[in-house]
């Protein structure tokens, strides 16, 4: 059972998450990860559903932040209805074949997400650290076929982490395709929300193996999730509105500081499961 405190702190810390699905177009599971990860298992989720609850619940959560910060971005009118079908089209598709691949068995147990979830935040980290920034491209002259291709990887990615597919958009976007971060920002708040539904249609439809609530649907917990989605309506549009005003290097800077973070907890559980 959760105490009124874990309703307030789930609400505070999903403030920050639903701050950088807006400021960064990651969908806030950089924070909703390690979040869920304490309150799930808190709740007695054992090992073999730990790692699909977790998966469920974010992209669960990424649904109303995305949708928030999406819409924000349309309203400042920073809205690419092109590229964010192009970049959906394909990553709805694998990010739902990769969720159904997961829930069939128990081969992608708890300690196979940290080390693909470490893995995945170091090459990112690294890359917005040390990539230099690129000169600004509107996106006019960049083939369809480049967004089929990032949200075709990001689809799998989003099943897999539970981020919601922005850690791989926005460096794709703007590394690989030259975008502006601010753009790759916006298109990337665009797709998200549509990966999300899609897993999210699924993780509701298919029955859990074990149940911790009675306020569960599938593997959605809904006392765990509605304290960080009530945050989203505050804070994702205030992660739009800084990111718009904000420099090109801060924003990358904030990203890869918190992807850092994020990589030095889930090294930490690695490395507490030998000890």
């Amino acid at each position: 059972m959760l105490a009124y405190t874990d309703f307030i702190i789930l609400f505070l810390l999903g403030s920050m998450g639903a701050f950088l699905s807006g400021f960064l177009g990651v969908g806030g599971g950089i924070v909703y990860i390690p979040i869920l990860d304490y309150f799930l298992g808190k709740l007695g989720f054992s090992d073999d559903n730990l790692v699909k609850a977790i998966l469920a619940n974010s992209l669960f959560t990424i649904i109303f932040s995305g949708s928030v910060s999406s819409y924000k971005q349309y309203k400042l009118g920073n809205f690419y209805p092109r590229e964010i079908l192009y970049t959906a089209i394909t990553g709805m598709v694998t990010a739902v074949l990769m969720t159904m691949l997961i829930k069939s068995g128990t081969w992608y147990s708890k300690s196979v997400f940290n080390y693909v979830f470490a893995s995945m935040l170091l090459v990112i980290a690294l890359r917005m650290f040390f990539a230099a920034v690129q000169t600004s491209n509107t996106g006019d002259a960049i083939k369809p076929s480049g967004y089929y291709v990032t949200g075709f990887f990001a689809g799998i990615i989003t099943a897999m982490s539970g981020l919601g597919g922005g850690v791989i958009m926005t460096p794709a976007f703007t590394d690989v395709l030259k975008l502006d971060i601010k753009k790759a920002s916006a298109i990337s708040n665009g797709v998200i929300p549509f990966f999300a539904v899609a897993v999210g249609i699924l993780n509701l439809s298919t029955p859990s193996t074990q149940t911790v609530s009675s306020w569960q649907v599938g593997y959605i917990v809904f006392p765990v999730v509605i304290p960080m989605i009530l945050s989203t309506f505050l804070f994702a549009p205030l992660g739009v509105v800084t990111s718009q005003k904000a420099n090109q290097n801060v924003i990358r800077m904030v990203f890869a500081t918190f992807v850092s973070i994020v990589f030095i907890k889930t090294l930490l559980a690695i490395i507490q499961q030998y000890q």
